[in-house]
């Protein structure tokens, strides 16, 4: 299977996801590590990560909000990680209580919102990083 046509086109919002994505990581990481991550998770730094790729797609390949989602996807995994340990006694719990495949079914809709959240976080990330290049260089259509 030939996916040359996607990264020609695209290579560049790619690698301003995953920039984007790795600075929504640290800032995620850096806050939920000063602040305390044990009852919430603070995703504040995926909005930043997101609209710092945002902001150079729309200057650089224009697919800003395709920027933005991909680093909010990116942006997400230090929450999965800090959380793992809460998801596999939730997941035992569920198992015990309701069964192994409602577990799994519960487990599915989880990732499903959390990773519906981490788009809808990354397209509004990549909108306001667009929105700020387009204000701040007027030649960006």
């Amino acid at each position: 299977m030939d996916l040359d046509w996607l990264f020609d086109q695209d290579l560049p919002t790619y690698v301003y996801a995953l920039f984007g994505g790795v600075v929504g990581i640290l800032v995620v990481t850096v806050h939920n590590l000063f602040i305390g991550a044990e009852s919430y998770y603070h995703l504040s730094g995926v909005i930043v990560g997101s609209g710092f790729a945002g902001f150079l797609a729309a200057n650089g390949s224009g697919h800003f909000k395709r920027a933005g989602m991909g680093a909010g996807i990116l942006g997400t995994v230090p929450a999965f990680a800090w959380s793992s340990d809460f998801l596999r006694g939730w997941f035992i719990t569920s198992a015990s209580e309701g069964g192994q495949i409602f577990a799994v079914v519960l487990l599915c809709f989880l990732i499903l919102a959390t990773g519906m959240l981490a788009t809808l976080i990354g397209v509004f990330g990549g909108f306001f990083g667009g929105w700020v290049a387009k204000k701040t260089n007027p030649e960006i259509k």
